[in-house]
């Protein structure tokens, strides 16, 4: 029996992940996982040396803060290596542990190694690429800008889509979804998503409600939504809107059920973006982080955007508010706006729906597997060739 040693590090490398066990699974029921992850690896069949989900932060000042928790995880990893021996190794995302920790540990052990979810090397942090060159048999990516990025730079790359493509889009009407989220048919809706890690939480709720009031304010008939991401703690959610007076629905359950009743929304920078722009709903897009995680990242940065929804369209189609300009006036300014100007909105969602083509074909998770089994199975080859002789 073969078996498969993972490392993912947040709740979104978490649950990606897991899919991909599923679909591995599902071809070859033989197979064995274990690594490092998150519980939804783990109830996927992996056995699970470590939870490293509840690390996750936004940049490595972040992070640093967990530097014991992942010292213990490197240490567990690698007893693992060197008792049971895994056939492959796979990195999910999680490029400040995985490249720079893993990527050289696993080497040493002389396992292949296997990249699922490029870290964003192609828009800062280039430096890290000598890992990926030294250490990675092949880099798996989600967005065909990345497949170019890593032929040009000579490294055996193949692109598979976004597994985004591979959930049903919704066909549920606004008025129903107003309905069943007991919202106001008359009112127009705002949605609030501030990210899935407990930091981005932190740091972008307060922001988005204080947008909200000035929103409510100038347009006192719009309502907000907000979908609970199921890493967040409903305790904590609950703490942050215990702090405003204003009336926030909350709605349990994926995301892309409450996006048909939205309007409008502010949505923290990542995969969230691209969730929104499936569904076509206008967006502002804010992002902010610790200010030495910032600017070295503004240092770095080599693109002109970082909403993946702007970055895979290689155009701005939807707005960005970073940092210092994410103010609470901006956003409110600009969702007004965006509420008020229906060929505004109708402008935007052409843009989204120009995203949406470039995000490949369903079954990305089917083809990422069929790609891990091809490696795995080179790699066998090559040890029979190699005991042969």
């Amino acid at each position: 029996m073969a078996s498969i040693c993972l490392v993912a590090g947040d709740p979104s490398g978490d649950q990606h992940a897991a899919r991909l066990i599923d679909a591995l699974k599902a071809r070859d029921p033989t197979l064995r996982f274990s690594g490092l992850g998150g519980p939804a690896m783990q109830r996927a069949g992996l056995a699970l040396l470590d939870d490293l989900t509840t690390t996750a932060t936004i940049g490595p000042f972040d992070a640093s803060r967990h530097l014991a928790r992942f010292l213990r995880a490197k240490r567990l990893l690698e007893q693992h290596l060197t008792a049971q021996r895994p056939d492959l190794v796979i990195l999910v995302d999680f490029g400040d542990f995985n490249l720079p920790v893993v990527a050289p540990l696993v080497k040493r052990h002389r396992i292949p190694v296997l990249y699922y979810i490029s870290p964003q090397v192609w828009a800062w942090g280039r430096w890290r690429l000598r890992y990926i060159r030294r250490f990675v048999e092949r880099m798996v990516v989600f967005f065909p800008f990345e497949e170019a990025f890593y032929r040009r730079e000579g490294i055996p790359v193949t692109w598979v889509g976004h597994p985004l493509m591979d959930g049903a889009r919704s066909t549920v009407s606004k008025a129903d979804a107003v309905t069943r989220l007991s919202l106001n048919p008359w009112r127009m809706t705002v949605g609030l998503l501030p990210g899935s890690r407990a930091d981005e939480l932190r740091r972008h709720l307060p922001l988005m409600l204080s947008a909200a009031r000035r929103i409510a304010w100038r347009m006192p008939g719009v309502q907000f939504l907000l979908p609970k991401a199921p890493t967040v703690s409903r305790e904590a959610l609950n703490a942050l809107l215990a702090r405003t007076r204003l009336e926030v629905s909350v709605t349990e359950g994926a995301a892309s059920d409450a996006l048909p009743a939205m309007d409008c929304a502010i949505v923290t920078s990542g995969t969230a973006t691209l969730e929104t722009a499936l569904g076509e709903v206008p967006m502002v897009v804010v992002y902010r982080t610790s200010w030495p995680t910032y600017l070295a990242a503004r240092a770095v940065i080599r693109i002109p955007h970082i909403a993946l929804v702007n970055v895979v369209a290689g155009r701005a189609v939807v707005p960005e508010f970073l940092q210092h300009r994410a103010s609470p006036a901006r956003i409110a300014a600009t969702v007004v706006e965006l509420l008020r100007n229906d060929a505004q909105r109708r402008a935007m969602q052409e843009g989204l729906r120009e995203v949406r083509t470039r995000l490949g074909e369903p079954g990305a998770v089917e083809r990422a597997a069929g790609v891990v089994l091809e490696v795995l199975n080179a790699q066998k080859s090559e040890l029979r060739s190699q005991t042969s002789e």
